[in-house]
């Protein structure tokens, strides 16, 4: 029996999808990679197939076979570059991942992580399916790296016409770029932006089950390493969850959950199965009761602010032992 449970909204998913697919010139893919971002590829993609959604970008050649077993109709990009098989598109990245049959190519306009620098570097006869690129500050709309990559792109495009593009990823859908839109955080509710508020739809929620209520007076040391000693007599929820299950240690003696949309504080520090909540000024709480520690009540990119980490990290790391549950 497990104590933890990530509730996964669809509809939630969906909106967002569309919210994205409504705001890309050239309508909008998704990006699944990362199990769909720590929640469940199967369901997350299968709802946005049926939302519309034809083109899925994933991480490896394993995530496009287990994503074609899934969805047998629609195209899977490959961002490695390296596939096995039939039915699935590599995002070439180098001259020597460049094969019989169709390509993406991706073009390295200033991250200086993977990609082309110079379209002579593409063999002649070369079938390309896609023309994309990776703004590296597209969470921060005004930064001027944006307009350089985009200027750097068009070049590279513009010797190969009729090629469609994809450049904007979910803060850069929402900011007007071009192209095929290829979400991914912003799917999940995460905020695409640093300095701006969060538009996107609470998709996930993380709870544990609290396993004991316990009292204990002021002045007692809670949890390893007694980090923490409480100030005043203290009733304690301990609950069912931990590192083990992606809630990061850095949350000890600073993080936040909630029960009934009221927060307490985590106190002591964080261990791998469990993890204590100050529930002395809730109402009350009881063995069997589930604690939100991100969702609707305390939001993930909050979380991941305490954790000194990004809500793709906090999501991703929601470990397998986790209960993945669907609504509606």
């Amino acid at each position: 029996m497990t104590h933890a449970r990530l509730i996964v909204d669809l509809d939630a998913l969906a909106a967002n999808y569309r919210k994205f697919r409504d705001n890309a010139s050239g309508g909008s893919a998704a990006v699944v990679k990362a199990n769909a971002y720590g929640l469940g590829m199967a369901p997350v993609a299968r709802r946005l197939a049926a939302e519309g959604c034809r083109q899925f970008f994933v991480a490896t050649d394993a995530e496009g076979r287990e994503l074609r077993r899934i969805l047998p109709n629609v195209e899977i990009f490959v961002f490695s570059g390296v596939v096995e098989g039939e039915g699935l598109i590599p995002v070439a990245n180098h001259a020597a991942q460049i094969r019989a049959g169709p390509v993406a190519l991706h073009v390295d306009t200033g991250m200086h992580r993977l990609g082309f620098d110079d379209p002579g570097e593409i063999p002649s006869g070369t079938e390309v399916r896609l023309l994309m690129t990776h703004l590296a500050c597209a969470d921060t709309p005004d930064h001027p790296l944006n307009e350089e990559q985009l200027a750097r792109f068009q070049a590279f495009a513009a010797r190969f016409p009729g090629v469609p593009t994809s450049i904007a990823n979910s803060a850069a859908i929402l900011t007007g770029v071009e192209g095929i839109g290829r979400p991914g955080i912003g799917l999940y509710g995460g905020n695409p932006y640093t300095t701006q508020e969060n538009p996107m739809r609470c998709v996930a929620t993380l709870e544990g089950e609290v396993l004991q209520v316990r009292k204990v007076v002021a002045g007692a040391s809670v949890g390893y390493g007694a980090s923490h000693v409480t100030g005043r007599d203290t009733t304690i929820a301990v609950v069912g969850m931990g590192y083990a299950d992606g809630l990061p240690r850095a949350l000890s003696n600073c993080g936040q959950a909630a029960f009934k949309t009221i927060r307490a504080p985590i106190i002591g520090r964080v261990s791998m199965d469990l993890t204590l909540v100050d529930v002395t000024d809730l109402p009350s709480v009881e063995p069997g009761d589930w604690i939100e520690f991100f969702g609707r009540s305390v939001g993930i990119d909050e979380v991941a602010a305490w954790a000194d980490t990004i809500s793709y990290e906090i999501l991703t790391r929601v470990g397998n032992r986790v209960l993945r549950m669907y609504v509606p």
